[in-house]
């Protein structure tokens, strides 16, 4: 038996009508249009559907039955109808992001909130983790899109570079540096600076671009995340060379912290990873619009205060 949604669609109407000219014209088809759907759909389940008694159609025992069935069947496919179109829209499915977590203090948030709006339906995930987890959980297909600061591992992945962002010197306000417009190489020698240490991106760039400049010699105190590095700041175990996410204008405020630019600069760049196996799905083309606002916005904010920062996408 293979019923088709056309032939359920006229059973169910010719039921409430029980007139073959009034159904097609609900329909908008001919009338021996109907009449032959309903005797093909007989011919399919196997018994009559409809009887005449005193000049009007009923239905039939087995055919009020099937009924009850039909009207189940044409809701769930109207549901799935829906489904899909809010798939389609992007007003609904999933969104799982896998982000290093200096992202969560101001961009993320605000793109997730503004997103959450206007696709209320969207279930989102989003966990943190180191550069290189981000790009693991990419893929393996645990998240939809990845943020890491570069360079990363690319095997596997795609990266669309998303910001490029000068690297900052946190002092602690009253510092003898706190005093001046930008901080060099011959300043930090002077004290104990504390950075990532090479194994994570951030810390490989910091590390590389120093040895480049060939007079960095300040006693240095390794660390493998940037919050860290500003509690240390705070309770006076040096200055840290830190990248502007970590640094909201509450955590300067909070923490009575200076934030002034290397020089010469030192950049450090943010990424998105995404699948190469796969078609990057709808809610993270969708997200990205939100992305866009949220990074310039923080562009906004960091280029007002003095500190180089650029856009890529």
């Amino acid at each position: 038996m293979h019923l088709s949604l056309r032939q359920l669609e006229v059973f169910r109407l010719f039921s409430k009508t029980r007139n073959v000219t009034e159904t097609a014209n609900l329909l908008r088809v001919t009338q021996p249009s109907v009449s032959q759907t309903l005797k093909e759909m007989e011919n399919q389940v196997g018994f009559t559907l409809f009887i005449r008694v005193g000049g009007r159609m009923h239905l039939t025992p087995e055919a009020t039955a099937l009924l009850t069935e039909v009207e189940r069947v044409l809701a769930q496919f109207s549901t799935l109808r829906g489904r899909a179109s809010e798939l389609r829209d992007g007003r609904s499915g999933k969104l799982a992001i896998a982000s290093v977590s200096t992202l969560y203090t101001d961009i993320l948030p605000s793109a997730m909130a503004s997103f959450r709006k206007d696709h209320d339906k969207v279930h989102l995930r989003a966990d943190t983790y180191t550069a290189s987890e981000v790009v693991q959980q990419v893929r393996q297909d645990n998240a939809d899109v990845g943020f890491a600061f570069l360079p990363v591992d690319e095997m596997g992945v795609a990266v669309q570079p998303l910001l490029r962002m000068q690297v900052l010197c946190a002092v602690p306000e009253g510092h003898e540096l706190a005093r001046q417009k930008s901080v060099s190489t011959r300043d930090l020698n002077q004290q104990e600076v504390i950075i990532q240490n090479a194994d994570t991106p951030p810390g490989m760039v910091l590390h590389e671009s120093l040895d480049r400049d060939g007079g960095f010699t300040a006693r240095v105190l390794d660390t493998n995340h940037s919050i860290p590095a500003l509690h240390m700041v705070r309770h006076g175990l040096g200055v840290a060379l830190v990248h502007p996410l970590t640094l909201s204008l509450a955590v300067l405020e909070d923490y009575a912290i200076t934030a002034l630019p290397l020089d010469p600069p030192i950049y450090q760049t943010l990424g998105m990873v995404y699948s190469r196996h796969r078609p990057v799905p709808r809610s993270v083309v969708r997200f990205e619009k939100y992305l866009r606002r949220s990074l310039q916005h923080f562009c906004e904010q960091m280029n007002g205060r003095g500190y180089h920062c650029e856009m890529l996408i």
